[in-house]
């Protein structure tokens, strides 16, 4: 979430409208809001009805603790931006782009923990 927000301004110049879903409770995402200083809607879906509703899997051990994930997370420890997670840590992350008729024009679901949708590939799809 702490890189998305440092590329917010590529997606305001773009005219895509940041929606997160997370899995916490509305406190903990409260929480992390604040402590990151985010400026996207974060929405919070701690039944995971999003994640089905967009076929979004949970993953498999070396998805979410194999060694694609351990530079990321060892980097997400320097930032201090790491803790016990509570929420679904099987549960991959993706990213859907919806335009403005309510149709996904893009997704990518993440094959690892660690694996996020580069920006080139989100802007790509408003042009």
């Amino acid at each position: 979430m702490v890189n998305l927000q440092q590329q917010q301004k590529q997606f305001d110049d773009a005219q895509i409208k940041t929606v997160v879903v997370v899995m916490a409770e509305p406190e903990q995402a409260s929480a992390l809001i604040e402590k990151y200083g985010l400026t996207y809607l974060v929405l919070c879906d701690p039944q995971q009805t999003a994640y089905q509703y967009f076929e979004i899997p949970q993953g498999r051990p070396m998805q979410y603790v194999g060694p694609k994930t351990w530079l990321s997370g060892l980097r997400a420890m320097i930032r201090g931006g790491i803790g016990k997670p509570s929420y679904d840590i099987k549960q991959m992350h993706g990213t859907v782009v919806i335009d403005s008729s309510g149709t996904v024009i893009y997704r990518h679901l993440g094959r690892h923990s660690a694996d996020y949708t580069p920006l080139e590939d989100v802007l790509s799809t408003t042009k």
